[in-house]
């Protein structure tokens, strides 16, 4: 199993964006921004609870891109779900009355991760219709393992 340089780049891509958004996180965590009616101290556990959120979601990352298979299906579903994840973080944060910085950082996070998956996705995926639309019909390797399968051929 080897990965393609297209993946390989779209994984180091993702693990700088992971690592640049850890290092904010720390840095929001050693800076904090007080506010009048909130005590100043940073939560440590929440820092790292967001890092091993955003090294969980670099290792899907990881699975989806580790197979020979095309995974532009993967990438387009991945980018919706993180999408999603930063509209609701970021509706949970218009619900505090003192915006949490971590919580900030995960919400862009997941709109940055969301993007890159989403374009990576459908750049794909247009490749890969390009390729079809290239190919006679009879060349198509789908078509001929459907009709393998087919009992009365």
């Amino acid at each position: 199993m080897g990965y393609t340089k297209h993946k390989l780049a779209l994984f180091f891509t993702v693990q700088t964006l992971a690592v640049g958004a850890m290092i904010c996180l720390v840095g929001a965590n050693l800076h904090p921004r007080c506010y009048p009616s909130a005590d100043c101290t940073p939560s440590v556990a929440s820092m790292i609870l967001a890092m091993a959120l955003i090294l969980g979601e670099l290792t899907v990352v990881a699975a989806a891109l580790k197979y020979d298979t095309p995974v532009w299906r993967s990438l387009i579903g991945l980018g919706v779900v993180f999408l999603v994840a930063a509209f609701v973080g970021g509706l949970c944060l218009l619900n505090l009355e003192e915006p949490h910085e971590t919580a900030s950082l995960l919400a862009i996070w997941h709109v940055v991760i969301g993007v890159v998956s989403l374009g990576a996705g459908a750049a794909a995926g247009f490749w890969d219709l390009l390729e079809k639309l290239r190919r006679p019909d009879s060349s198509l390797p789908e078509d001929q393992q459907l009709s393998a399968m087919w009992p009365l051929d």
